[in-house]
């Protein structure tokens, strides 16, 4: 992690405070203290609704200190987006689930501090009405003991303050609470605070981190090789085109910032002074010429005598600014007249020459500069101009041939590269479309196989639907089978043991065979729903596949955008540059053309004779005053138009002022109106205060008749206060009752737990009792296969029988024995008690059966009677519980209208009614609220009641199956 220091955004209180990154991860640091927090806070609430901005927007009372953003400004970008890829370099990056725990928590937080601001907000008010409160007893307090020391009895200065005379304690007592929760709920609101700080810190570095790692993957372009960053542009790439561009051409426009330069200075100027700027500029130059022209006359004749340069005088009349420009003009003209008559030829020519050469060294120095901050990188580097001293015009022509040769050079490359980028673009474009096309056909593909899968997906979930109506079918009938079983039984049960279990034999054959067919259905069903949780499987691999695609194939286009814009954007960078170089080519061509052409004169007249010279420069010079002199002339005629608009504007400016002077008389006349009516006011006042005084006098007399009637309202408020003290007894007496209610609840519920348990007994025993008698059963059976294997079944017997009459014969006397020996067995029964053990024991058993069921049963019973008894109590306490809150409401009400009364009652302040109804509103709230939370919590013990009753009848119910549904068989 970075341990750079992080500003929070602002606190909640107003203020802003630092922190540590290494505090966020660690121990929270240590809040400030209550006071700051309390105040900050209600600061914050009560400026609400004016919510500042974290952010520093520009604005006129909060300068900007730093640059605006300009996203057009490559150089600052780049070292801004440098700054931050090295300031977050060392920032932590989180895993996903990390991220999504973190949003989680965040989201959490926020909703917990909204909560405890709404709290903390409530609990202001709370405490801000206990402070208002607490400052009218004082302040009440104090006036009545000033007013009523002498007219009020003891009895009636305590009953202002309350009953005992202890409600300002009590509102003390109070105003403390609520401060110490206020206190709690801001530290509350202030930790966190720092929570979902350090969450936000933490996102955000993971963010910057994150783009920091990615950054430079992005930056390269692979397939066109073109770079993206200023260093970049300097390095070779595959063609070798790059090796001769200076990135400082993109970084230098000084043409550009020169008219922008000179664009502000003209824009900050007014548009009303934009001719008297224009005549001072014209000064200005004429000034110039005629210094000129008179270091030029003492350089040619010291002793001519010539006047100095006109000066503009303090008191110039301003309607007639072009006095000066006409005074520089005869000057010129003047000192033209002298040089014309002078005869200092040779020095005249001199001069001239001088002045050519020098201004061939200026063009060479402004060709050197503009070589030197074009920006091209790996270029023939310019030497700088020769010196002035020791050189000549020959000189100076071949460095401008030299670079003027570099500059067309230069130029050749930069249309050498243009097309360069234009192929590159053209092959990026070809690429793009190629993998679009590939792109959108395989996304064609796959979604041609996943509308296959959803088809087949449709015809396994309706397979599954018909399959899973069969198995329902087929359980169904298993019912139905099950059914016509037990009624089977039920049915031949008195039938001998023989039938019923060939019978029994038979349906459980025929049960078995329906129960394999219906686990070979079952397993189908469960290989169908195999084949279909694959096919949802195959289905959500597509539908995670195409989205994957899908959001690549969005990806590269974004890529494929971004690298066009960026292509588009260096081709008509180079453009501008190519169309910028041209132009300073083309200037420069034309002013080294001209300067030639002037040398080349200059030669050529060199070579003339003296005076020819001095007269042909004589007549040039004359010729280039008559021009200059013409375009002054013009210049004075512009001038003069703009004075006579001046002049236009006076005009103007004149009925601007008869509008005025007309605007004055008008509000000249309101104020005589406005005196007036405020003359009628002060009488309507005096008239109004001398009503006030009647009022006054009715409002004493008022008084003194209301004197019994406060009376009346004092023995009524404590008829009223006597009242709520038997209220209170009653709610005492209430609350009373209802622990003794929930006392016998609770001796319910463990004599319901008891009988509970002894049920869970007799369930064991039962259950015992019929093992013992499916034992009986099976020893039985087992009997009865022994004697089918010994004699043969009944059929078997029957069949011998009637094949073989003296079988039959002989099987009739035994059974004829048989039935003797029965009897005689029967007989001996009889005559031995102890021989009827095992009938008596199974007598004794279904009577305990039935008795235990008959005891379920009334439990059952009883357990309803106590959920119904309880239910009612619980209604009869929820209404005594409203019942108390009513009284309580009526308490808190009457004691709050009688806590402002003084010895007026009708005649509370407005300040005191406004809080005694934010209070009331602020305590009927609460109160809703509370019933609210305490309804809900009633409700959700309720339906955890009903659930646990609900699972406790069906733990019984599947318990008490065995022992009640089976049928004990009669032998």
């Amino acid at each position: 992690m970075s341990t750079f220091d992080v500003h929070s955004p602002r606190s909640s209180y107003g203020e802003p405070t630092q922190y540590n990154t290494a505090s966020y991860y660690g121990e929270p640091s240590q809040p400030p203290p209550t006071t700051v927090l309390m105040n900050g806070y209600h600061n914050a609430l009560n400026s609400q609704p004016v919510e500042k901005s974290p952010y520093n927007y520009p604005k006129p009372t909060n300068p900007q200190k730093s640059t605006l953003r300009n996203a057009h400004d490559p150089v600052a970008m780049y070292l801004l987006t440098e700054t931050a890829m090295t300031d977050s370099t060392h920032y932590e990056i989180l895993s996903l689930e990390e991220v999504e725990g973190l949003k989680k928590e965040h989201k959490f937080l926020s909703s917990r501090l909204n909560a405890a601001k709404g709290n903390l907000a409530l609990e202001m008010k709370l405490r801000d009405a206990a402070m208002s409160l607490s400052k009218l007893y004082t302040t009440k307090s104090s006036r009545a003991s000033r007013e009523y020391d002498v007219d009020s009895s003891p009895d009636s200065r305590r009953s202002f303050l309350g009953p005992d005379g202890s409600s300002p304690d009590k509102t003390e007592e109070e105003l403390a609470q609520s401060t110490r929760k206020c206190e709690e709920l801001a530290k509350e609101v202030w930790n966190l605070e720092q929570r979902v700080q350090q969450i936000n810190n933490r996102l955000l570095e993971h963010t910057a981190g994150i783009l920091q790692m990615t950054h430079k993957g992005l930056k390269k372009n692979l397939q066109g090789n073109i770079a993206d960053t200023p260093e970049t542009l300097a390095s070779p790439n595959m063609h070798g085109s790059m090796h001769d561009f200076d990135e400082r051409s993109l970084y230098k426009p000084i043409e550009e910032m020169g008219e922008a330069y000179g664009s502000e200075a003209r824009n900050g100027r007014g548009l009303g002074s934009a001719g008297l700027e224009a005549i001072q500029d014209t000064e200005r130059r004429l000034e110039y010429l005629s210094g000129r022209l008179r270091n030029m006359i003492l350089q040619s004749n010291p002793d001519s005598g010539l006047a100095p340069i006109p000066q503009p005088s303090p008191g110039q009349d301003p309607n007639y600014p072009t006095a000066t420009c006409e005074a520089h003009l005869a000057y010129i003209e003047e000192g033209l007249d002298m040089l014309g008559s002078s005869a200092s030829g040779g020095l005249s020519q001199t001069r001239g020459v001088d002045y050519d050469h020098e201004q061939l060294e200026e063009i060479n120095a402004r060709l050197y500069s503009v070589v030197q901050q074009s920006g091209i990188p790996h270029a023939q580097t310019l030497p700088p101009p020769p010196d002035s001293s020791q050189s000549d015009a020959a000189e100076h022509l071949a460095y401008l041939s030299a670079g003027i040769s570099g500059l067309e050079g230069r130029i050749d490359k930069l249309l050498e590269q243009k097309s360069i980028l234009t192929t590159q673009i053209q092959q990026q474009r070809e690429l793009n479309s190629k993998s679009d096309a590939e792109r959108d056909a395989h996304i064609a593909e796959l979604v041609e196989q996943l509308a296959h899968v959803r088809k087949d997906l449709e015809l396994s979930e309706s397979e599954g639907q018909q399959s899973r109506a069969e198995l329902k079918q087929a359980l169904e009938q298993l019912k139905v089978l099950q059914q016509e079983l037990e009624g089977h039984k039920e049915e031949h049960k008195m039938e001998n043991v023989s039938g019923a279990m060939a019978s029994e034999k038979e349906a459980r054959a025929h049960a078995e065979e329906e129960v394999e067919r219906l686990q070979s259905i079952i397993q189908d069903l469960e290989r169908q729903k195999e084949s279909h949780a694959e096919a949802h499987d195959a289905r959500a691999r597509a539908e995670d596949e195409l989205s994957r695609l899908e959001a690549h194939v969005d990806e590269l286009r974004s890529q494929h955008t971004t690298r066009t814009e960026e292509l588009t954007a260096a081709h008509s960078q180079a453009q501008a540059e190519i169309t910028r170089l041209q132009g300073v080519l083309d200037q420069t061509q034309g002013e080294i053309d001209a300067k030639i052409a002037a040398a080349e004169a200059v030669r050529l007249e060199h070579l003339q004779s003296q005076a020819d010279t001095h007269a042909e420069e004589l007549a040039s010079a004359r010729a280039q005053a008559d021009g200059e002199i013409a375009q002054l002339k013009e210049t004075i005629s512009q001038l003069q138009s703009e004075v006579a608009s001046k002049a236009e504007a006076a005009q103007a400016h004149e009925h601007t002022t008869q509008q005025i002077l007309q605007l004055e008389e008008t509000m000249q006349q309101i104020r005589n109106e406005s005196d007036a009516q405020i003359k009628e006011a002060t009488e309507a006042r005096t008239q109004a205060e001398t009503e006030v005084a009647r009022l006054e006098t009715v409002l004493g007399q008022l008084r003194a008749e209301v004197e019994p009637q406060l009376k009346e309202a004092v023995e009524a408020r404590t008829q009223a206060e006597g009242e709520v003290s038997r209220l209170e007894t009653l709610l005492y007496q209430l609350r009373a009752d209802v622990e003794v209610l929930e006392s016998q609840f609770k001796q319910a519920t463990e004599a319901r737990t008891t009988a509970e348990a002894n049920a869970t007994r007799l369930q064991a025993e039962l259950t015992e009792m019929e093992g013992e008698v499916v034992r009986t059963q099976t020893e039985l059976t087992m009997a009865k296969a022994e004697l089918d294997g010994a004699y043969g079944s009944r059929a078997q017997r029957a069949a011998d029988i009637t094949a073989n009459p003296a079988i039959q014969r002989e099987f009739d006397a035994l059974n004829t024995r048989n039935l003797e020996l029965a009897e005689e067995l029967a007989a001996l029964k009889a005559g031995k008690p102890g021989s009827s053990d095992l009938q008596n024991r199974v007598d004794a058993l279904q009577k305990e059966l039935r008795e235990t069921v008959d005891d379920y049963e009334a439990m059952t019973k009883a357990s309803i009677e106590f959920e119904k008894e309880r239910e009612r109590f619980e209604s009869v306490i929820d209404a005594l519980r409203d019942r108390c809150e009513q009284l309580e409401t009526q308490l808190n009400e009457e004691r709050i209208s009688w806590m402002g009364s003084g010895r007026d009652g009708h005649y509370e302040s407005t300040s005191t009614m406004v809080l005694k109804n934010e209070f009331k509103k602020m305590m009927r709230d609460t109160r809703i609220e509370n019933m609210k939370i305490l309804k809900s919590e009633q409700e959700e013990r309720r339906r955890l009641e009903a659930m646990i009753r609900n699972l406790k009848k069906e733990q019984a119910i599947l318990n008490g199956k065995p022992g009640i549904s089976p049928s004990i068989p009669t032998q």
